[in-house]
Parts: structure tokens; sequence; C-alpha cells
């Protein structure tokens, strides 16, 4: 099971070594070629087809650094030990995994993109608060770098909401299992304090799961940011989609092995998702 991991952190110091105290124009130049050489960098935010916007990740950088610096020899270790944790359980020790560590926008903390064809699993290290964060968040998209090519035909890093639904419980389910000494919450939101979160969204399951069901095959994005992201107000908890993901999964695991439920073509597990919700 080879994990071959890219670090980009490097290249981030060295442009931060030169843009730390010249002004901010000059700032914006040199991210401009850091980037041009760098494109992974700004994967989290063109993977959904916006601009990168690095005013508000050019503040926030002096504030980081002590992370980023703390955190960088670390990442690869971190994310080695999540390939070994969850490749064994998933079959996939054939399967290689492209990686890389890197300092993003203070944005996303990690993903999975498609680059050169490959699920690439990436990883922002100045989004990791502590060693904890580190491991839940890296073996949690570990489980998405397995789940998303193994299929016969490899599901594509986006689709209708049932898509996000079933990988998002898919690897958060995986995860709470591998690591049990912490709690659901915590593999929920990658860190600690969001326990008042998980008992109003198991209040509000019942409502949630209608809803969900409903909008499985929706394409809109508004519609999956809705359960799988902040909603801005929506009438339902910020991320309960992810909920309905693990209870979801963990009904199917009754029934079937984390090796079958890793191969299910996008329908197949859609159609699945839809069966357990209607119950």
């Amino acid at each position: 099971m080879p994990v071959v991991v890219r670090d980009l952190v490097p290249a981030f110091l060295g442009f931060w070594r030169e843009a730390a105290t010249v002004p901010v124009d000059r700032q914006l130049e040199l991210w401009r070629e850091y980037v041009a050489q760098n494109p992974d960098v700004i994967s989290d935010v063109a993977r959904w087809g916006g601009d990168p916007e690095p005013a508000r990740a050019l503040a926030q950088y002096p504030a980081l650094l002590e992370r980023i610096t703390a955190n960088a020899p670390l990442a690869a270790g971190w994310i080695t030990e999540a390939a070994e944790l969850v490749s064994p359980v998933l079959q996939a020790d054939h399967l290689e995994v492209p990686c890389v560590s890197l300092v993003g926008l203070a944005r996303s903390n990690g993903w999975v993109s498609q680059v050169d064809g490959k699920h690439t699993l990436f990883v922002a290290i100045e989004q990791l608060p502590d060693e904890a964060s580190a491991r839940i968040l890296t073996t949690h998209e570990m489980a998405h770098a397995f789940q998303l090519p193994l299929p016969q035909t490899p599901w594509p890093e986006d689709g209708p909401l049932g898509h996000g639904i079933y990988a998002e419980g898919f690897a958060t389910a995986l995860t709470a299992e591998l690591m049990p000494s912490f709690g659901l919450a915590e593999h929920l939101w990658f860190g600690s304090g969001y326990e008042c979160w998980l008992a109003e969204c198991e209040r509000l399951l019942p409502v949630a799961r209608a809803e969900i069901l409903e909008c499985l095959d929706s394409e809109d994005r508004e519609i999956a940011r809705r359960y799988l992201s902040l909603n801005s107000g929506y009438h339902l908890p910020d991320r309960i989609g992810y909920l309905i993901g693990v209870r979801s999964i963990q009904q199917l695991r009754r029934t079937y092995s984390w090796p079958e439920l890793t191969r299910w073509s996008m329908d197949r597990a859609i159609e699945e998702m839809k069966r357990v919700l209607k119950r």
C-alpha cells in the first residue's frame, strides 16, 4: 500500500520568508508566483470552481505560523498512519494513494480532489490545531481517498446530494469505528466541543431524514450546502447530513462489510441510502 506524500510546506515557508514583511501589494505578487509554481495550493477553492482570494489568508498567516512550523514535520507521519489504519480494513493494500501536505488558504482542513485522473488526498496543516484533530482528519480523508476510486467505475469527486451523504457517512462511520477513543461528535467535527450540536441533530433526525430522502438525487449545490456545510440559518443544524450519513452506514453495516460498502457504484450507494432512509 504505497502512500506517496508530496510536501509543499517548504514552498510556503520560502514564500513567507519573502512576503512576511513587505507591503500587501508585493505580498500578492509573491503569492501569485508561489501559486503558479504550486497550483495544488488552491485546489480547495478550484475544485468548486471558485476564484482564490488570498487576502484573508495572508492576514491570518502570521498568527498561524507557529502551528505551521510545528505541524510541518509531523504531517507525513499522520498521513501514513491513517493509511496503515484504513487500508487493511478496506482490503485496499494494492491501491496507491497520492497525498499532499500543504499550507492552504485557511479554509478547508482536508479534502480529496482528482489530480491527473487520480483521487488525491490533501491536508492543510494550518487548519490542524492539535494532534487529535490531525489524526481524526487524516483518517477521515484517507477513507475518502480509498472509497472514491475503489469501485469498478470510480466515483467522481462531486455529485448529487446522495454522493456527499454516503461518502461523508462512510468516512465518519469508518473513522469512528477505527478510533473509538474519540466520541462521535469529535469525528463529525474533527475536534471537541460539539456534544450539544450532536444532541440537537439527534433530536431533529426524523425531520432531516425525510428532507434528505426527497433530495438525494439533487445536483443543486445550495441544497448540498444546506445539509453538508454551514447553512446560513437554515432550520436544521449545520452539517446534519454527516450524521444522517453515519446512521445510514451504521444500518448498512449490519448486512455488509467495509470492503463491500467501499466498492459500491455511486448509483448503488444512493439506492441503498434511499432504502435505509425510508425505514
